[in-house]
């Protein structure tokens, strides 16, 4: 059993898995930085890590290494700052101006808390910077932050005022307080309420840090741990979209449709444009059989994201499972557009060119994907029917001849072998390639001529 994990037992009745889920996170984030060099946000969460074991100089290293990747990422600039805040230090440096596009509501929030932290390091009232921050949308930002503050000056009932109001305000912050003790208060709620002032990374950009380790937790089956840590973003982030969006995955997690729905629903109503839990509320409502509500979520989140490669791939899905083609290849070339590399999408799109006949777009699509480095059996198999319909076999032996060397046991492969040739005239090697086929499938199926496609080939 891996190290980060053991097992414990109640007597003979309860084994339970316990997971060091920060440390299964480190293990994970760094596996995927060696795999992965050039993804800045993953230096930007391992940094997050890091600060939350106060690790600052390995923090400060991995912001920089973000930075490096990507000059232009707004939340490391600032989580780099933050890593200076916390020991006491004013930033060095201003940050560099947004673009003129750049209207993100995080980073007002991200800001805010920035400017409370030099305010405080400059012995002023940090309540000035965290007035008048969007009612709407986040309304309980600086109430939880004036509560750290009043905490760290000791003023235990301004924190408790602070914890109790939030709580009469809004039903989940209501419900998340109460969970981590904070309310109604008792004896306990002191210390508590000290324990998390200390022991959590205080900024609306740690909500990345806490949501990544709650879904490993429920990844996992624990739930409540999951839930404890969705409840620690929630407090250093206070998002009601968000934190319903995050119940909605546990509830998904455990098999409550229902549940899972609701919560998305109200995300959605708690902010209309929360993109993520509009591409939420489209996959929950398309994996419960729901279409057409699925494509109205995907499309309002299109006009909220038009930008947003994802999206357009997500509908253009949808747009296939309802035999729209035209609209999903669409979706699918307005996918390509914002992300020329963008592999699923560019996949996808092949397939479906290839279902349509259209097999000279489809291949050029496939050539494109291996000429950006990524290739499989399956794939190069295609590709080799793909040439075949196109009466080009020597190309379609080519292709197949890779498909083969790339999976020997990807049966597939060897019917259209067969095939190819067949069309060459090599009927030997076509009844040792159909052989190998009949051999390796585990249940036999007649495939369609080079020019059809199966019914039950999938795109995506």
């Amino acid at each position: 059993m891996h190290g980060n994990r053991k097992l414990a037992s109640d007597g003979a009745r309860q084994v339970r898995l316990i997971l060091d889920a920060s440390r299964e996170a480190e293990r994970v984030l760094e596996r995927d930085a060696q795999l992965h060099p050039n993804y800045a946000d993953i230096r930007h969460r391992l940094g997050l890590l890091r600060l939350a074991r106060r690790d600052y100089e390995g923090a400060q290293r991995e912001f920089e290494d973000a930075l490096g990747i990507h000059p232009g990422y707004r939340a490391a600039h600032y989580a780099l700052r933050l890593t200076w805040l916390l020991q006491g230090r004013c930033p060095d440096s201003d940050l560099p101006k947004a673009g003129a596009e750049w209207a993100a509501r995080e980073e007002v929030c991200w800001s805010a808390v920035d400017q409370a932290y030099r305010l405080r390091l400059a012995e002023k009232d940090p309540a000035e910077a965290l007035r008048g921050l969007d009612a709407d949308w986040a309304p309980e930002l600086g109430t939880h932050y004036l509560a750290l503050f009043a905490l760290r000056d000791g003023a235990v009932d301004v924190a408790r005022s602070a914890f109790e109001d939030a709580a009469a305000r809004s039903q989940i912050a209501g419900d998340v307080l109460r969970r981590l003790g904070l309310v109604p208060w008792s004896e306990e709620s002191e210390e508590r309420a000290y324990a998390l002032s200390g022991g959590l990374v205080w900024s609306p950009l740690a909500v990345d840090l806490y949501t990544y380790i709650g879904r490993i937790y429920a990844s996992h089956g624990l739930r409540e741990e999951a839930l404890r840590s969705f409840d620690h973003a929630y407090l250093v982030f206070p998002r009601e979209a968000q934190h319903e969006l995050y119940l909605s995955e546990l509830a998904s997690s455990a098999g409550e449709e229902n549940e899972a729905l609701a919560h998305l629903q109200r995300s959605v109503s708690s902010d209309p444009e929360c993109t993520e839990a509009q591409i939420a509320l489209g996959f929950e409502y398309a994996s419960q059989g729901f279409a057409d509500q699925a494509r109205t979520a995907f499309r309002r989140a299109v006009e909220l994201a038009p930008n947003y490669a994802d999206v357009h791939y997500n509908l253009a899905l949808l747009y296939v499972s309802s035999d729209e083609h035209d609209a999903a290849l669409q979706e699918f070339a307005q996918a390509l557009r914002l992300n020329p590399s963008y592999l699923p999408a560019r996949h996808s799109m092949a397939a479906l060119l290839c279902r349509l006949g259209r097999f000279a777009d489809g291949l050029r699509e496939y050539e494109t994907i291996l000429r950006q480095g990524f290739q499989s059996a399956d794939m190069l198999a295609q590709m080799g029917r793909a040439a075949l319909a196109l009466d080009r076999p020597d190309s379609a032996l080519h292709y197949l001849e890779r498909a083969k060397f790339q999976n020997p046991e990807y049966h597939l492969t060897y019917y259209y072998l067969g095939q190819t040739y067949r069309r060459k005239g090599l009927r030997n090697k076509a009844r040792s390639a159909w052989r190998r086929y009949l051999d390796g499938a585990a249940e036999w199926q007649p495939q369609p001529p080079p020019g059809e496609i199966p019914e039950d080939d999938e795109i995506g």
